[in-house]
């Protein structure tokens, strides 16, 4: 009787101590939506985000402020940025144009693969990973809308684009009003 009570414990235990190991394996960080005041987008993104301004440069000594929040998830930074480029820099310039030169400097040097064309409405975009020296990958979508460049970077070790937190993070991005 009391092996049998002694084994049933033990199956109780193993069942409590992988279940709940599970659940916190698949709870991860909590997902919230984020739409900044302004910001004519919104996004989920894994927890709550640290948001910091950061100058661009635009030309000899002129900047504009571009928006970032990011969030870190394990091993895994998400990132979303904005940023207002002014009409003198834009001018004429066709979307395909300035997502070509958005791609190209925040690639560097590096390489670019898997580099796809987006359109969310009227927006154009791009959708590209860049193999970072340290083994890295950035999966980037930029969008170009209305003088506005969005920028989302999942950034993370090898295997990272093919995770479906960095799907749910990519294809949650939507424009508002």
């Amino acid at each position: 009787m009391m092996r049998c009570s002694f084994g049933m414990w033990i199956v109780a235990a193993v069942l409590l101590i992988s279940g709940t190991a599970n659940a916190q394996i698949q709870m991860g960080p909590a997902w919230n939506p984020y739409k900044p005041e302004g910001g004519r987008f919104t996004v989920d993104m894994p927890g709550i985000p640290k948001v910091e301004m950061i100058p661009v440069p635009t030309g000899p000594g002129a900047t504009v402020p571009m928006v970032e929040a990011t969030a870190v998830a394990g091993r895994v930074a998400y990132i979303v940025s904005y940023v207002d480029y002014p009409i003198s820099v834009t001018k004429g310039a066709a979307a395909d144009v300035i997502l070509t030169q958005v791609r190209n400097g925040s690639a560097g040097a590096n390489t670019v693969r898997d580099e796809k064309k987006l359109q969310m409405g009227r927006a154009e975009g791009r959708e590209y990973a860049v193999v970072q020296p340290n083994g890295n990958i950035a999966v980037t979508r930029i969008y170009w809308s209305r003088g506005r460049l969005f920028q989302l970077v999942v950034d993370g070790r090898a295997g990272t684009e093919k995770q479906p937190e960095t799907r749910k993070f990519l294809e949650s991005f939507a424009l508002v009003q």
